[in-house]
């Protein structure tokens, strides 16, 4: 393949013909600038693809005709994020890192300490916009859902039952190694894990008693503090290492 990727949100394997939304199309042709007779991958964000070549290159609606349709098998685990929003764009840069890393869920969270008060129309958009921009670039066939923002309180109460363990990045003194909390625990064939991160000054001591009723463990990602966007990441690839070495 050339490296060429696109998004189409409908792809059916009895229908090799592809015309993709006017985004698609100019991004694809006007700033990738592939042309007529180029191969292109086609993936529709759930684990489906088609290898296509381009039949029409028409920046407003480029069509496209499939080669080979490949239906991918979904994770064998469910890593999920809710980060409390940070400032600036800092939530898109972790939600495109999150996007590359294989996360399947990203929970925008509004705690007392949030910087960034948004409305989520126009935000959670462009947020969406950004997960499906990374699954192109990193090739990943499966682009996660992105929520809503909501209050850290809603979210304790009603976003946490079907993961297999929840934890928090935290600073408090009692926090152990992700590995600690994970050792003896008995999981299915396919874990699932949810992991917390605060804002920048991170949470509230009121903010910590809530998320320790909700059964959040806490767990340190060692002796310096992170950003929150660098904390994101870290944990993310602790727990995936420590699901991948569980599995062996």
């Amino acid at each position: 393949m050339s490296g060429l990727r696109s998004y189409s949100p409908k792809l059916d394997p009895s229908t090799p013909t592809i015309l993709l939304s006017s985004e698609e199309s100019h991004h694809l042709i006007a700033v990738h600038r592939a042309q007529a007779g180029d191969e292109v991958s086609v993936i529709d964000g759930r684990g489906s693809e088609w290898r296509a070549r381009i039949k029409t290159a028409d920046k407003r609606g480029a069509k496209l005709e499939g080669i080979q349709y490949i239906e991918y098998s979904p994770p064998e685990t469910r890593i999920a994020l809710a980060q409390s929003i940070p400032k600036a764009k800092g939530m898109e840069s972790i939600i495109r890192k999150a996007t590359e890393l294989g996360v399947q869920d990203v929970y925008p969270i509004l705690s007392a300490r949030t910087e960034l008060k948004v409305r989520g129309g126009r935000k959670l958009d462009k947020w969406k916009i950004v997960a499906i921009e990374a699954a192109k670039q990193s090739g990943n066939p499966f682009i996660p859902t992105i929520y809503p923002e909501t209050p850290l309180k809603q979210f304790l109460e009603s976003g946490t039952s079907e993961f297999g363990i929840c934890l928090i990045a935290s600073l408090q003194m009692d926090s152990r190694p992700l590995y600690s909390p994970l050792a003896g625990m008995e999981f299915t064939k396919n874990p699932s894990g949810l992991l917390l991160i605060g804002p920048e000054g991170d949470f509230s001591d009121s903010e910590y008693s809530e998320i320790s009723d909700a059964g959040f463990l806490s767990i340190t990602l060692g002796e310096h503090v992170l950003k929150c966007e660098t904390a994101a990441i870290k944990a993310i690839s602790l727990l995936q290492y420590e699901f991948s070495r569980m599995a062996r």
